[in-house]
């Protein structure tokens, strides 16, 4: 028997387990959070735990991951090593700590009791308690999708789910809401809850339910359901409401954003409403006739992926700005130990316009100013002054992927819809790294035609916001229906015009000058 000591704070709690085993298959059997956007393919090296006993010994490809100062205090990277006999292991703390920033628009129709908002993001879960009879928000919780050990993106997990069933997925999650409303009941000492609404992806509500996912990863990505009904499963003794969605891969979060942005009533404008995340999805109002769209960004705007890339807590630089020629560096909560999406977006700013990195992406060996240029486990990188954060060369690549997939969707779709960026009245922007970006930066880079600076409201977590006004708006089912019939998805796979502009928007400039 192998006694596993496990020290949080001052918190210290004890599990057994009766044979050898990975480190990461022990963390997600003891629900303890682990990054893993590989999916445990020992690629990322992300999965970095600090625990010490009787372990496996450390490959030369695990050092490699890990620096001088993490391996002298005992990090190893959870999908390389063995538990082999007692150990004591040391949770990151590392939770996303920023709450989730809502648009609510909506009228509010008083009803009975309590009520669960939901957002089940690809990186992040959102959770809100409303007072129904009031509208008051009473308590939130905000996590990591616990989902992120079976992948980064949505498309690692269908292929984890084809492997070895859903039943691993469906049950994370699942779990991971009880946890939460548990948590949001006790602090607000509410002990029943009387209605919920789930909001998430194509992909996110199909693993909450269990359904076959195989079908969305192959054209002609045909879900098993569009939602738009109750489901199945009850959470706190409801029948959670899941929103509907509008196509594979435009799903209910992009709906309730819509709803957040309140664009289907708004048949007298011209508007464009992005949702930055792993995937970028894109919805075009055009009068009151709505066109949606779908590209892989990947998760590089959301701090995976990267060298040094994490999420938006404790320890991310979050923003770099150039002011009376000084670099200015904010971090989250004390130490700069990594860097998240609007950070990264800063960064890259800074370095296109200081010529750190040229309009390609390649970063100048010989450049002499802010920082310093490095070598980095073979591949230069630029390390941030006051840091031991780096950017390396093939960071700026995935920075230039995820970049150029965004651009090139919305230049394809107002092109589809027959307008130009001139005619976008209001140019929404959702979801958490949207929340937090430089909408300087963004343009600087080419992540949005410059025209659209002016016309940029940030909305923030709209699918959450959308869940919000479905909780207690009852007219916001008759938006979501005029939403889901006015709706017409544009395909961008295999579109000529879509390919020309991401090969262009490779480039790292500024589209529209």
């Amino acid at each position: 028997m192998i006694t596993v000591t496990f020290v949080e704070n001052d918190t210290v709690r004890r599990a057994t387990i009766e044979h050898p085993m990975k480190l990461s298959r022990l963390l997600k059997h003891e629900h303890v959070h682990l990054d893993l956007p590989c999916g445990g393919n020992k690629t990322c090296g992300k999965c970095k735990v600090r625990v010490t006993g009787h372990l496996s010994l450390m490959s030369d490809i695990e050092e490699k991951f890990l620096t001088k100062e993490e391996l002298a205090s005992d990090y190893r990277l959870a999908c390389h090593t063995d538990v082999l006999g007692d150990v004591t292991v040391y949770p990151s703390n590392d939770e996303s700590d920023i709450l989730s920033t809502v648009t609510l628009n909506r009228a509010f129709v008083p009803s009975e009791g309590y009520g669960l908002a939901i957002d089940i993001g690809t990186t992040t879960v959102a959770m809100q308690l409303y007072d129904l009879s009031s509208g008051q928000l009473l308590e939130e919780s905000l996590r990591a999708n616990v989902q992120g050990a079976y992948g980064a993106d949505v498309i690692s997990r269908i292929h984890y789910a084809m492997d070895n069933g859903h039943t691993v997925l469906q049950n994370s999650i699942q779990e991971q809401l009880i946890e939460m409303a548990a948590e949001c009941k006790d602090q607000a000492k509410v002990t029943n809850i009387h209605k919920v609404v789930i909001a998430g992806h194509t992909v996110m509500l199909h693993f909450y339910e269990g359904l076959d996912t195989s079908g969305i990863a192959v054209a002609p990505f045909t879900p098993f359901s569009f939602f738009g009904k109750e489901s199945v499963f009850k959470l706190c003794d409801n029948k959670p409401y899941l929103p509907s969605c509008m196509s594979a891969y435009v799903g209910a979060d992009i709906t309730c954003s819509v709803l957040a942005a309140d664009m289907i009533r708004h048949s007298d404008r011209i508007e464009l409403l992005v949702d930055l995340g792993t995937n970028g999805e894109l919805v075009v109002n055009h009068y009151g006739r709505l066109y949606c769209a779908s590209t892989a960004a990947g998760p590089a705007f959301e701090g995976a992926n990267l060298t040094h890339g994490m999420r938006g807590g404790k320890g991310a630089i979050s923003k770099l700005t150039v002011v009376d020629a000084s670099l200015q560096v904010e971090t989250i909560g004390g130490v700069a130990t990594g860097i998240c999406g609007s950070g990264v977006l800063d960064a890259v700013s800074v370095m296109l316009t200081e010529k750190i990195i040229d309009e390609t992406g390649r970063i100048d060996e010989n450049y002499k100013g802010y920082g310093q240029i490095i070598d980095y486990d073979g591949d230069v990188a630029w390390r941030i002054p006051g840091t031991s954060v780096v950017i390396t060369q093939k960071d700026i690549r995935q920075v230039q992927l995820a970049k150029s997939a965004i651009c090139a969707g919305i230049q394809t779709l107002i092109e589809e819809v027959g307008i130009t960026v001139e005619d976008i009245e209001s140019f929404y922007v959702a979801g958490g790294f949207g929340y937090h970006m430089n909408k300087f930066s963004a343009s600087n880079i080419g992540l949005f035609p410059k025209g659209l600076e002016e016309q940029t409201q940030i909305i923030g977590n709209g699918a959450l916001s959308g869940a919000i006004a479905l909780l207690l708006d009852k007219e916001a089912k008759i938006d979501e229906r005029a939403i889901i019939e006015s709706a017409k998805e544009i395909v961008l796979s295999g579109n000529k015009s879509f390919s020309d502009y991401y090969i262009d928007g490779m480039l790292f400039e500024p589209l529209g000058d």
